[in-house]
């Protein structure tokens, strides 16, 4: 295969290309995909000499030479001042990339600088949805002023995104597609594309078909139209009854919806089926990066606003409510060992093993449950086949429970050399890493089936509970198989 096209026939079907392309984003400096952070650590180095210098033209030519997603990669482990200080240097169309990038901390400093008229500029550069993002973080009546000074055409494209719930796939969809109708041809098709704005052109991949009141009926792929003569019917060269999704849907199912099904741009539509916009690849990217970091932080049982967040103060504020809650869980397993103390102090052994029993509880408590919330988000687990994979945890927790059961008997034998002491420790084990599989498994998926974000279920709250209940185990069956009085 060869890149020479010279000796292709001219085909007249074929547009030219439009007078509004800038080849000039060509020339964006390409970095090394194997080696990105090192280059971004280079790049960030670089921009703070020059910053350092207050070489401002320098700092502009570094900008400019980066794509926006680069650019925004770069900033991020800068100050604010900083960030601010170089977007402020650039012009307004590639300074509205960038802020489709970067973070709301540095988006919102920036913001406070700009007058009303400058911050509507900007919105109107950006893609609809985009935009509205943008609004939406903006204050009540600050909002209402920079929509005030947008043209009404973005104004109006703006605002109907404002009207639905942000995780939702209308607040999630952009205003910029292309219709035609069945009975035009490809040249008038191809006609309207050209009318496009690049960055509309860029995200093209289809033109969607409706009927007379606008209702979705078809798409035709840009190369169709590319290699259509250009009086051939759109009807000939469409597909019927594309996938879609409508206004309300969750994010989180529109992103399962466009990768279950390969799809890179996805129509949406309203109730009564009228095509109202479109949501691309790269949103359905970013809103399983927003779901993936909303998980691990449950997960991990920290607040989704640290992430990226450099105030020790504010990450300590939004950790300090989980932990809370975590002591005043283990007061659970406090009380217990305060109602069996007088078994711990008959056999003062049984203590040393308190750590290994909670520490391995909730480790299989973890593990199971970190399973279940990920294969329910990716869809491969659901609450109607809740029983077989309940079953597959169950026998896998039996195979383990029992190995960890006779490690545990035999490592005690060794430290103890009371066999009863060994039982008491065996059974303890299978019991507790039963329980933790199931809890693991199980709690997630009741959450999910009763419309509570199961990622909720993990961390702090796993293990609390496993800790109650293993301690509960462990001194009951010391204090019956060993004929210990309970206390009190």
């Amino acid at each position: 295969m060869t890149d020479d096209n010279t000796n292709l026939p001219d085909n007249p079907d074929i547009p030219d290309t439009p007078d509004n392309l800038d080849v000039d984003k060509l020339d964006e400096r390409v970095l090394d995909p194997g080696n990105l952070d090192a280059e971004h650590h280079a790049l960030e180095l670089e921009f703070r000499e020059y910053l350092d210098s207050d070489n401002e033209e320098k700092v502009r030519e570094l900008a400019l030479d980066l794509s926006p997603g680069d650019l925004s990669e770069v900033l991020r482990p800068l100050s604010v001042e900083e960030t601010t200080t170089i977007l402020k240097l650039l012009p307004p169309d590639e300074l509205a990339d960038v802020l489709s990038e970067i973070d709301n901390r540095s988006l919102s400093v920036l913001f406070e600088l700009l007058d009303v008229d400058e911050i509507a500029d900007l919105i109107e550069e950006m893609p609809s949805d985009d935009g509205a993002d943008v609004i939406a973080e903006l204050d009540q009546d600050q909002a209402a002023e920079v929509l005030a000074a947008m043209d009404e055409e973005e104004r109006s494209e703006v605002a109907e995104l404002l009207q639905y719930a942000p995780e939702t796939a209308g607040g999630l969809m952009g205003k910029e597609y292309t219709t035609c109708t069945e009975k035009q041809t490809a040249a008038e098709a191809v006609a309207a594309l050209r009318g496009l704005e690049e960055g509309d052109l860029e995200e093209t991949h289809f033109v969607y078909v409706v009927d007379n009141r606008g209702r979705l009926t078809g798409r035709v792929p840009l190369y169709r139209l590319v290699i259509s003569g250009s009086d051939q019917l759109v009807s000939e060269l469409m597909e019927a009854d594309p996938l879609y999704v409508e206004v309300d849907l969750d994010q989180e199912e529109v992103a399962s919806f466009a990768r279950m099904h390969d799809l890179i741009s996805v129509p949406v539509v309203d109730h009564q089926m009228r095509l109202v916009g479109r949501i691309t690849a790269d949103d359905v990217l970013d809103v399983m990066e927003e779901e993936a970091t909303e998980d691990i932080s449950h997960l991990a049982g920290v607040s989704v606003t640290e992430f990226g967040e450099q105030s020790s103060f504010r990450v300590a504020r939004s950790r300090l409510p989980w932990l809370l809650g975590a002591l005043v869980g283990q007061l659970g397993a406090v009380a217990v060992l305060n109602h069996f103390e007088a078994s711990l102090e008959a056999r003062v052994t049984l203590v040393i093993y308190i750590p290994m029993i909670m520490a391995m509880a909730g480790n299989i408590g973890i593990q199971n449950s970190s399973v279940v919330v990920r294969g329910l988000a990716t869809g491969e687990i659901d609450f109607f086949h809740l029983g077989r994979h309940l079953l597959r945890e169950l026998g896998t927790a039996c195979m383990v429970g029992v190995s960890i059961a006779v490690a545990m008997a035999a490592v005690s034998m060794m430290f103890s050399g009371d066999p009863s002491i060994s039982l008491v420790l065996g059974l303890t084990m299978l019991l507790v890493v039963l329980f933790a599989a199931l809890a693991g498994a199980g709690i997630p998926l009741l959450l999910h089936r009763f419309g509570v974000d199961p990622a909720v279920a993990t961390g702090p709250f796993i293990t609390t509970a496993n800790d109650v209940v293993s301690m509960l185990i462990y001194v009951g069956l010391a204090t019956q198989m060993l004929n210990l009085g309970s206390g009190g």
